[in-house]
């Protein structure tokens, strides 16, 4: 079993003592590589939005989504683009 640090009153610096803790190196990760969605042609910008359904809408994308052989992602996509084609024309209406 390995050795637990000791806690002593050393590890507390008086104020105006304090000193930063030394620097260790990040470690090196690879890129990971993003693929262009079917409408959003390769942006290599993505926020994460949370969107909560009832279970009906849920069901409903779930089992669409199967039978279009798509992902939920995708649909959205391709729904808020609609929509916002659709607004942008009742804009200018």
């Amino acid at each position: 079993m390995a050795k637990t640090a000791s806690l002593t009153a050393g590890l507390v610096a008086k104020k105006g003592e304090a000193s930063p803790a030394t620097v260790v190196a990040a470690p090196q990760v690879q890129p990971i590589e993003v693929k262009a969605s079917a409408t959003g042609g390769g942006r290599d910008y993505y926020k994460a939005l949370t969107v909560k359904l009832d279970r009906d809408r849920y069901e409903s994308l779930k089992s669409m989504g199967v039978k279009l052989d798509k992902k939920s992602q995708e649909i959205f996509v391709e729904a808020l683009d609609l929509w916002m084609k659709s607004a942008a024309g009742q804009q200018h209406a």
